[in-house]
């Protein structure tokens, strides 16, 4: 079996995590705040180091990993679920949550039928009017250096990911395409914390370093 932990830890340096910390700090609120409501039951899948789901402001929070370091990782006030993603309908009641975030997550799965099914129990523990949030790399954007991280399994695209979106019945109410870069391993000046907030804003420097795509789907 796979052992995620030590990969990702062999991933990235000390001072990598620390940076990507800020990173997603800045991203949580100057970009994604505006698609999470202060009331909100938010869920984020594949939680990983919780850097989303720390920063996010909401009234509940739920991290979702297999992570055995959950809940040393995770702030005081997220609740923390150790499970596999498979099986979402029996972890949560129908009709349940405001928001599901995911990020870098549906290309470790193990293939595109889980990458549906994940979608298709996200469509039924959603509340009607909730909000699916998937940041993605895009293989179209990144081209063979895609396979360069050894867990990445499932080949998507914006267009892909947004077809099957619409097949389970959501509607896509906005978009970046391109986003954010490849990776915060890269050494881009916009994966500089200073720096992120201008690029946020930019999109012109988006479409130059983008190589991820940023959706939210509607039920």
């Amino acid at each position: 079996m796979l052992d995620v932990k030590r990969l990702y830890d062999t991933r990235f340096t000390s001072f990598e995590r620390i940076r990507k910390n800020k990173l997603w700090k800045i991203l949580c609120q100057d970009f994604l705040q505006h698609y999470v409501n202060k009331s909100d039951v938010v869920l984020d899948i594949g939680a990983g180091h919780c850097e989303f789901i720390n920063n996010i402001q909401s009234s509940r929070k739920i991290a979702l990993d297999v992570n055995r370091d959950l809940a040393k990782i995770a702030a005081p006030d997220v609740e923390i679920k150790l499970a596999p993603v498979k099986n979402l309908k029996k972890l949560f009641p129908a009709d349940s949550l405001n928001v599901i975030f995911m990020s870098n997550f549906l290309e470790h799965l193990d293939s595109k039928e889980d990458v549906f099914r994940l979608l298709h129990e996200a469509y039924q523990v959603l509340k009607k009017g909730g909000r699916l949030l998937i940041m993605q790399p895009d293989i179209n954007l990144i081209g063979g250096e895609y396979w360069d991280f050894f867990d990445h399994k499932v080949p998507l695209t914006f267009l892909s990911l947004s077809e099957v979106l619409h097949s389970l019945g959501y509607k896509i109410s906005d978009y970046r395409y391109p986003f954010l870069p490849y990776t915060t391993k890269a050494k881009y000046l916009p994966l500089w914390p200073p720096l992120l907030t201008f690029y946020l804003k930019l999109k012109f420097l988006q479409k130059i370093f983008g190589k991820q795509f940023f959706l939210c789907a509607e039920k």
